[in-house]
């Protein structure tokens, strides 16, 4: 194997004796090293972002992401993140496109909060709003739909027969799934 370092060569002809030439080329061998790409050895992300191999970060040139450490097959940009390692290489162009040997792991964790819980039903008198709902969970958010749309304000009228939709709220990631809650209201009657 080449190293850094100087190399001489001869050549050998033949007329009738094999004579090696006295005089040697010397030869200066250089071999180009790329470090790692440098990044955070942890990178989070919420399984509402639909996070893909494009997602992931890391500082050096032209950097490919591979499934492990000895992968030969580079990931697309938009295979989707599972939790896991992923590894970076980087590759510098000195003369020659060096690709270094050594990569940076990067453990990847999605951060998938459960949908918020309760009683599945809630009576309310009268009328109400949507401040009026109830639901066990953090950083709680009310939908009209059990997917999409945008969440409905606190001050919100409340419609009887209507299924609304929770999400919770856990270190800034929103639960993709959505508690689903069904709302009667009863209106007594004034007595005569």
């Amino acid at each position: 194997a080449l190293t850094d370092g100087d190399y001489y060569a001869t050549q050998t002809i033949s007329s009738g004796l094999s004579c090696e030439s006295i005089n040697r080329l010397k030869v200066t061998v250089s071999i180009n090293k790329p470090l790692a790409p440098t990044g955070s050895l942890t990178q989070t992300f919420c399984e509402s972002q639909n996070a893909t191999i494009a997602s992931l970060v890391a500082t050096g040139t032209n950097i490919k992401w591979y499934s492990s450490a000895s992968s030969t097959s580079v990931l697309p940009l938009s295979q989707a993140l599972t939790d896991g390692d992923y590894y970076a290489t980087q590759t510098t162009s000195s003369g020659l496109s060096c690709e270094s040997v050594n990569r940076l792991k990067v453990t990847v964790v999605i951060n998938k909060p459960a949908a918020p819980s309760g009683s599945g039903t809630q009576t309310v008198c009268n009328s109400g709003t949507i401040a009026d709902l109830l639901a066990t969970g953090l950083g709680i958010k009310w939908y009209s739909n059990s997917t999409g749309g945008s969440a409905l304000t606190s001050s919100t009228a409340l419609v009887s027969g209507t299924t609304y939709y929770a999400t919770q709220t856990v270190s800034l990631c929103e639960s993709v799934t959505r508690y689903p809650l069904m709302v009667t209201i009863i209106n007594p009657q004034i007595p005569i």
